[in-house]
């Protein structure tokens, strides 16, 4: 059953997420005759006045909102002393007293995206900043601590392709990697956090205008590629992998309706209907037989985590409120590629599985030479098509390129039913669609930060 509408506007505060999913939850909380929020004050590190990262043209004019319902602050998150400012909503708007004691709906939107990046970072960029805001905001006095306190989860796990349903919350499901394991633990540390309303939405793989991270804008950029070269658009694995998806209105849909029910619900009843275990995440897996996966999820394993004194030890028990939150479609990479295909007029296939399996056996050599013959070919064909484009372009931030990880084998197939039943949830974009992709690549171009080509 979906929560209650609030008798009034949320008062909100969106933590990080500038660069992925925090401009789309902005918008959807401010938009319409009858918005979801009276204000929103976004806190990150970057500057929007000069930008210092790609922000979109409609959230520029959100800012511009002569009501004053948008705030940015520029702020570096990972400074404690600043918090208690953070976590505090301003008293005057336009010359009037607020009566705004607390923030109602904090979103956590904090991560490092990159996967081969250094695990210090994982450790302070992820795991304590998200750790020391979420503790900052629980030690607040209690008439000033916020109604809820959601996280945004990435699918960073390893999941089974299977037909049928997709995992559910209760799986326990081992994170991928360095990154996801940090990005796990997270969630542990957090939820072990006393008086903090917290609750978790773990999204698939999520697109939307503005953003061009996880699995489905990449596929688009490198069928734009394949459509300059005239080639066809190739894929490795077969077209059955499941990549489940989302658009990032949908999750911004998610976090407001989790933190709405996790305001109107108790605490015991909230773990009662949505608790979900998240089990300790540096065991390494057991030995096994030699795969192209198994191999990068063994070499990854180091102990560094043991220096880390606020991990959760293993033997304890953790669980939180997660919601699964998917689109309709259980798409898979045949459906992406169909979609992608159509946008730029390409031709598309699969590598069979006896390419597939030779590519595995020879992963230390071969394979990353592979990757590293095919992102040459795509950066090359790339800058062309900036140099070509109209108006030629000199900068962007999106680029063809794939790390090794963006090749290996590695499904994203959630059971989303759980956020259905219990907050109402309801994709307003319940598949991928081909005049979506075509919008998303029109607003990159008509910002010159993708190649417009005669």
């Amino acid at each position: 059953m979906a929560p209650p509408k609030p008798d009034t506007q949320s008062v909100v505060l969106i933590l990080g997420g500038t660069t992925t999913v925090a401009r789309a939850l902005a918008t959807y909380l401010l938009e319409g005759d009858e918005p979801r929020a009276q204000f929103v004050r976004l806190a990150d590190r970057f500057s929007v006045n000069p930008p210092t990262t790609y922000i979109d043209k409609p959230f520029l004019e959100l800012l511009k909102d002569p009501a004053g319902r948008l705030e940015y602050r520029q702020v570096n998150l990972g400074n404690v002393e600043r918090h208690a400012e953070l976590f505090t909503p301003p008293l005057e708007r336009a010359g009037a007293e607020t009566g705004w004691t607390h923030f109602d709906l904090v979103f956590d939107l904090t991560g490092e995206m990159g996967f081969d990046k250094p695990e210090l970072l994982f450790i302070t960029n992820t795991y304590q900043l998200a750790l020391s805001l979420a503790t900052s905001a629980s030690k607040l006095p209690p008439e000033r601590q916020p109604s809820a306190y959601v996280r945004l989860q990435q699918p960073f796990y390893d999941m089974k392709s299977l037909a049928g349903a997709g995992h559910a919350e209760s799986d326990k499901l081992k994170p991928d990697g360095v990154r996801g394991r940090w990005w796990h633990e997270t969630l542990r540390g957090i939820a072990q956090i006393p008086h903090l309303n917290f609750g978790v939405v773990r999204s698939a793989a999520w697109y939307g205008p503005g953003v061009w991270d996880t699995e489905v804008v990449p596929r688009l950029v490198v069928g734009h590629v394949y459509s300059y070269l005239g080639e066809e658009m190739k894929f490795l694995y077969n077209a059955d992998l499941r990549i489940n998806t989302v658009h990032a209105v949908d999750i911004a849909q998610a976090l407001y309706l989790t933190g709405l029910w996790l305001a109107a619900t108790p605490r015991d009843q909230a773990l009662k209907e949505a608790g979900a275990p998240l089990p300790f995440p540096f065991n390494p897996p057991p030995a096994s037989a030699f795969s192209l996966n198994s191999h990068k999820r063994t070499s990854s394993f180091t102990d560094t985590w043991k220096t880390v004194k606020t991990v959760v030890p293993e033997g304890e028990q953790v669980t939180a409120p997660l919601f699964n939150v998917t689109d309709d479609e259980d798409s898979t990479q045949g459906s992406l590629a169909k979609a992608v295909a159509a946008v730029w007029g390409v031709n598309f296939g699969f590598l069979s599985s006896t390419v597939a399996t030779l590519v595995q056996q020879f992963a230390k050599t071969d394979f990353n030479e592979m990757v590293e013959d095919v992102n040459e070919k795509h950066v090359e064909a790339w800058s062309q098509m900036l140099a070509k484009s109209d108006p030629p372009i000199e900068s962007t931030p999106i680029s063809p390129f794939l790390d090794a990880h963006a090749f290996r084998k590695m499904a994203i197939h959630l059971d989303g039913s759980k956020a259905r039943r219990v907050l109402g949830y309801k994709p307003a974009r319940p598949r991928v669609q081909v005049d979506e992709l075509k919008t998303i690549a029109q607003g990159f171009q008509k910002d010159n930060i993708w190649p417009t080509l005669s």
